[in-house]
Parts: structure tokens; C-alpha cells; sequence
């Protein structure tokens, strides 16, 4: 069996996608898995595992496997994986894989228990384990196999479809284009499926009946946001790429979408307006900086209305059933999180989410904070913080610490419990302040809080830039610093061995995340960036796979 594993490797890989399909026609899909070469899927594997982890049992054993995947594979040629979607919501898998020899390829069909039978002027037929056709390209030295001799049949250049993705260099990569006919007819054949999933929801033990329609409700809006991708969008491309030059891995993405559907209006809108916090200046380079500008289209707004609905009667249960807490506690939770929620769904109205992080190292190893979010109802943040300390046991607060030009600050002091994190991070008898202006929420910890609020507050009520920035969403994140902090607070509670494998892996200069998500034209464009470490912490994760599981 271990002759035809690599075969079998591919086929496991397309079975365990999505089940989200679309009903078989003209107007369905089309959507290719591209891997370079196996040669390089197992250089990037040495390279995380035993290069960046030095697990060399993990590796071991990955290497003693991963030769067995390989017979009859050409190693240093692409191969594609076609999602094909079928009738009655199923799908199937078009594998088209280079050969060395095609004699060796059939022999290690055998051993899996899969025959090939050559048929006169036509493609091989597969009997037993899998049932099907094989196609040889003699030219290209590809076979193409498939359930239906039409799929097999079609394919005359195995590599033409995802030429530009090839062309880019990714090590893994997916091509999904439509068709502009059959937006309807793809959104129609959607909705057995979100039944059939919907119904797989189950009811966890305990679990308040608010708390599962939530449940319920969030997996409905991300139907909607797939559901729109995979109807309207006339072409997506993921991209990933593992460089073991720089250290680093990259991952790529593109939409554009067809003419005329709403996901077109809904990009359309991206870009069009300056940031309300456009003139605060944000390095980008620090340990926690980023900006979102992402517009809200109507079916957005929707959902959110619908989901801060259902969220605060779920809140409000767990809140009750916290056996922690006194009536008093609960009644004051209760009312905090009612506020919150209203605060969030003022927020929607805007229309968009905006908003900003700015965390920056100063002397001493400390680092400074400062943050802002649009919202229409921020008077009520006065409340929320008025309630902490009938909430939370030893809290204290200090209500309006600075109140001027509509501008109303407040300070939250550190419990006892979080000081050793917080003062570590921030600096000792560091508090966090919160404000409200009558358009934004703010936040800042460290050294000149106040004034770097109190700068901001002014900065925005400047002319914006007639230039507006083509970027919706910007992240950088260096992750120690704030795994550090958590791994503090958690005080070890949750996945502790996680923590500790991500500890371990990271150091203060490898260890940054970043993103940026922009329009270009008529089209959205995304690019994230894993550091050194990060992809340390991927590699140890493979390595402890390995070691317990193979």
C-alpha cells in the first residue's frame, strides 16, 4: 500500500476540503490545487521541522515516510488537483499528477488495489478500491484520472489552467474562477447544502438554548460571506510560499468579482473614504500597530444587527449561571454587557468599521499604547466603566480623570491579580485609560497616555487627506511580547503546552506577523508575512504530529 501513498496523500487532501459544493453545470466553479513540486513540498518540510525546530525525531520520522509517497511521481514537476462539483452536491476529485513512468505509476496502482485495464482509442479503466479513468498525456508525461471518462477526456494540457499561478512561484496555490451566467443558479443550489450543515450543528451538553442559536446564527453569515465568494466572485487566487532564503513565509491572495453582483458593489465601496483616524500617524513597525477602513454593505449591516441581538441574551446567561458571582455581580454584567453590545451596534450604523492601534517600544523595554474606534454612542462608555467596580471585586476606577473639549477620560487601575503582566508590558503603576469624543472610543497605556489621547482627539478633527489610502485593513504584530502577557494572565490555564511550544520558538526579533488587505482597481489584493519564528513554531507543531501520530 505504501507504494501508491503518495496517490493516496493527494486524494485524502481533496477529501478533506469543504464539503460547500455546487451543483454540477456549466455555471458551477472551477477550482484547481496547484503544489510545485514534491520535491520542494519536502524541502519545506525539512526546512521547518529540522532546519528552523531542530526536531530531528520529528524529521526522522517524516523522512522515512515521505520516500514511499513518491513512486511513480515526477518530484520536481506541478501537480493539480481539480474540485469538481457534482450532481446532487457532491464532489469529486480530478487528479493530474506527472509520471516518471507511467509502467511504475500502474504497478503502485495494484498495490493499493486499484487495476488499470488499457482500453482500445481510449483511457485506462480503474477498477476495484477506486472505480474511473486514467487518462496518460504522452506528451507531457501526466496522467489524468477522474470518476468520469468525460473529466478524464477533457484535459489535453495538464498545467495550460494554472499556467500564471506556475508562473508566480507559489509552493501551494488555488485558482477559482466563474463564469458571469449562473450567479442565481449558484446561490440556489447553496441552500440544501446550508441545511445539511446547518442540521449538523448539534446542541453541546450545557450549552444555554441563546447560546446555540448563536452558535447557529454565526455559521449562517459565514455561509453568506462564502456563499457570495463562490457565486459571485469571477476569479480568487491563494498563493503560499516558504523561503528558506529569508526565513520566511508569505501568502497571497486576489478577488475580483463579476459585473454587476453585489460583492462588485461591495468592493466598489472599499477606498472611497479617508479613515477618520487618518491623520494619527501609525508606524507599522511596532508590536501591535494596524488600521481597518473596511466599509459595511447592507447584507453586513444585517448580520451584525442580527448577531448583537442574540449575543446579549447569550452573554446575559453565561453571566447569570457564573456561580462565581454574587446578584450584585450579575446585575452589573448584565447591564455592562447590554451597554457594550449598544455601543458596537451604534458603531455599525457608520456604516463601516474604523479604527486603529498604535504599540510602540520605549526605554526601559516598556511599551506605549493608543487606540481608537468609531462610535456614535460613546457617552455610554462612562457607564460601563462606572459599573467595573460592582463587577470585578477590587476593582477601582477613577470616573472622568480628564473631562475637556467633549472629551471625557477615564481611569481603569490594575488588579492586584493582572498587575505583574500589565506593569511588565507597560510599565509599574501603569493604568489603562479609555475616552469618549462624540464620534470615536479611545485607549492608551503607558507612559503619556492622557496626552497621546488627548493628541489624537485633536489630530481628528483636522482636515483629512485629499489622498485616500487603497489600504482596508493593515497588521503588524510582533507576538512575544503579547504571548508573554497572556501566558501571565492565563497563569496556566487553556492550552499551556501550546503556549509553552510558541514560547519556545520565539524570539524578540523573529517574531512579526503582518498583513495588509487593499484595493487595486477593481480588485482586493492581500499580503501576510510570517516571520522566522513563527514559522519555527509551524515546524515544532509538525514535528510533535509526527512524533505522536506516525
Amino acid at each position: 500500500m505504501s507504494r501508491i501513498a503518495h496517490f493516496a496523500l493527494i486524494l485524502l487532501l481533496g477529501i478533506s476540503l469543504s464539503k460547500t459544493v455546487i451543483a454540477e453545470d456549466s455555471t458551477a466553479p472551477n477550482i484547481s490545487l496547484v503544489q510545485i513540486n514534491a520535491e520542494g513540498m519536502i524541502a519545506d518540510l525539512k526546512f521547518l521541522v529540522l532546519d528552523l525546530a531542530g526536531d530531528k525525531t520529528g524529521w526522522d520520522k517524516l523522512d522515512e515516510l515521505l520516500p514511499t509517497f513518491l513512486e511513480g511521481i515526477d518530484q520536481q514537476r506541478p501537480l493539480r488537483i481539480d474540485i469538481l462539483l457534482g450532481e446532487n452536491q457532491e464532489e469529486r476529485y480530478r487528479l493530474i499528477l506527472p509520471v516518471t513512468d507511467l509502467g511504475v505509476f500502474r504497478e503502485a496502482l495494484e498495490v493499493f488495489e486499484i487495476s488499470s485495464k488499457k482500453q482500445r482509442n481510449a483511457p485506462y479503466k480503474l477498477d476495484n478500491l477506486f472505480q474511473g479513468f486514467m487518462k496518460y498525456l504522452k506528451k507531457f508525461n501526466y496522467v489524468v484520472i477522474s470518476e468520469k471518462l468525460s473529466e478524464v477526456n477533457e484535459i489535453e494540457d495538464p498545467l495550460k489552467r494554472v499556467q500564471d499561478l506556475l508562473k508566480k512561484k507559489y509552493d501551494f496555490s488555488a485558482l477559482i474562477t466563474n463564469e458571469k451566467e449562473g450567479v442565481d443558479a449558484r446561490k440556489k443550489s447553496m441552500t440544501n447544502t446550508r441545511k445539511q450543515l446547518l442540521a449538523a450543528i448539534k446542541k453541546k451538553r450545557d450549552e444555554t438554548e441563546n447560546a446555540f442559536e448563536l452558535r447557529k446564527l454565526a455559521f449562517t453569515h459565514q455561509m453568506d460571506e462564502l456563499e457570495r465568494l463562490f457565486a459571485e466572485s469571477q476569479k480568487m487566487v491563494i498563493g503560499w510560499t516558504t523561503d528558506s532564503i529569508k526565513h520566511e513565509g508569505r501568502l497571497e491572495f486576489t478577488l475580483k468579482a463579476i459585473e454587476g453582483t453585489s460583492l462588485e458593489e461591495s468592493i466598489k465601496q472599499f477606498a472611497t473614504k479617508p479613515s477618520y483616524f487618518a491623520k494619527i500617524p501609525v508606524k507599522q513597525d511596532g508590536i501591535l500597530n494596524g488600521r481597518i477602513n473596511h466599509p459595511l454593505d447592507e447584507m453586513r449591516k444585517t448580520n451584525f444587527t442580527e448577531f448583537y441581538k442574540l449575543l446579549l441574551p447569550t452573554l446575559k446567561d453565561r453571566i447569570a449561571k457564573n456561580k462565581k458571582l454574587t446578584e450584585d455581580q450579575i446585575k452589573a454584567g448584565s447591564k455592562v454587557a447590554e451597554l457594550v453590545i449598544q455601543m458596537l451596534d451604534a458603531g455599525k450604523e457608520a456604516s463601516l468599521i474604523d479604527a486603529f492601534i498604535d504599540s510602540n517600544p520605549v526605554e526601559g523595554g516598556k511599551y506605549i499604547m493608543l487606540g481608537g474606534i468609531r462610535s456614535k454612542d460613546g457617552a455610554k462608555l462612562r457607564e460601563v466603566v462606572e459599573l467595573l467596580p460592582q463587577l470585578l471585586l477590587d476593582q477601582t476606577v477613577e470616573l472622568d480623570f480628564v473631562k475637556e473639549n467633549g472629551l471625557s477620560i477615564h481611569k481603569i487601575n490594575i488588579k492586584e491579580r493582572f498587575q505583574a503582566g500589565f506593569y511588565e508590558q507597560f510599565g509599574a503603576g501603569e493604568a489603562l485609560y479609555v475616552g469618549s469624543t462624540p464620534d470615536a472610543l479611545w485607549m492608551a497605556a503607558g507612559i503619556n497616555a492622557i496626552d497621546r489621547i488627548k493628541t489624537a482627539a485633536k489630530l481628528v478633527k483636522e482636515d483629512p487627506p485629499e489622498d485616500v489610502s487603497p489600504n482596508v485593513i493593515e497588521l503588524n504584530l510582533k507576538t512575544l511580547p503579547w504571548l508573554k502577557m497572556i501566558d501571565r494572565l492565563r497563569e496556566k490555564k487553556g492550552n499551556q503546552e501550546i503556549r509553552d511550544l510558541a514560547l519556545k520558538s520565539l524570539t524578540n526579533v523573529d517574531d512579526t506577523f503582518t498583513f495588509v488587505m487593499k484595493r487595486d482597481g477593481d480588485s482586493i489584493n492581500g499580503n501576510a508575512k510570517l516571520d522566522k519564528g513563527i514559522l519555527r513554531f509551524i515546524g515544532n507543531i509538525i514535528a510533535k504530529f509526527s512524533k505522536e501520530t506516525l
